[in-house]
């Protein structure tokens, strides 16, 4: 073959190859869950047993969850309380406001084929539903937070949260606690809504999480706590016989989203 002849064909092979990279690229750009949301985020989590009755009611049908083994009436539930500092779209403009504060009840639950799944059942938001079409539209969604410390001393924290809707359901905290080192955990994790389990969304989170215990317990670092939760919905679910099992202070969260 001629020199000319194997240019050609060299020319031909490397354009070649460059436009298989391209096609590879763009269809791995097209398979690419879309980014949608990036957050700054302080949080304060408590972990619960409920009456299960009472949670299984606002499960999706064909959904269950498994009863806590020393109290067979009873189910995991959590609430978090969200006070996010900072949002923003894949642009970087803020969302809304840029800023909101909203608590958030999920639950570990599995389908008919046996898939567990993180699924959001309620919540109170300024928002409205949201994204998960669950949420109680918020009359009142506050947080205070107030850190004290000195030099290199672990900051004292006083923080209060009210949540309280529309429907009259509502849930107030207040916490007093010492900090300590939180552990940092980045994770990524698939969210589902408890109303339409076809929708779900991807987080990518970097975390710090500091575990404070329970009051009373001989390792907790709570000095003081208060919570009140009541209305149609939330008394039948913290009907009394419920039990606090801890609360996880998170002093940052930064979080994006992908959908799906």
């Amino acid at each position: 073959m001629k020199a000319k002849e194997l240019a050609i064909v060299g020319i031909f092979t490397l354009t070649l190859a460059a436009l298989l990279w391209a096609a590879s690229v763009t269809a791995q750009t097209e398979r690419a869950d879309p980014y949608v949301e990036w957050s700054a985020e302080t949080r304060t989590s408590l972990g619960f047993r409920v009456n299960g009755d009472a949670v299984r009611a606002l499960l999706p049908m064909g959904w269950s969850m498994t009863p806590v083994a020393d109290s067979p009436s009873q189910v995991n539930l959590s609430i978090t309380f969200m006070d996010r500092h900072v949002v923003l779209d894949p642009q970087g403009q803020p969302v809304g406001t840029g800023s909101s504060r909203y608590m958030v009840m999920s639950v570990q639950a599995r389908d008919a084929d046996g898939n567990n799944s993180t699924l959001i059942i309620n919540g109170i938001s300024p928002e409205g539903v949201g994204s998960y079409e669950v949420y109680q539209p918020a009359v009142t969604a506050r947080a205070d937070r107030i850190l004290s410390g000195s030099a290199e001393q672990f900051s004292s924290v006083q923080e209060s949260w009210q949540m309280v809707s529309g429907s009259g359901d509502s849930v107030s905290l207040t916490l007093s606690y010492q900090q300590a080192i939180p552990v940092r955990r980045p994770s990524t994790i698939v969210i589902r809504s408890g109303k339409n389990t076809g929708f779900t969304r991807t987080y990518k989170i970097d975390q710090a999480n500091d575990a404070l215990g329970v009051p009373g317990a001989p390792d907790s670092r709570i000095e003081s706590m208060s919570l009140h939760i009541d209305g149609p919905l939330y008394s039948r679910i913290f009907d009394g016989s419920e039990v606090l099992t801890g609360i996880t202070s998170t002093p940052w969260y930064h979080r994006e989203i992908y959908i799906p």
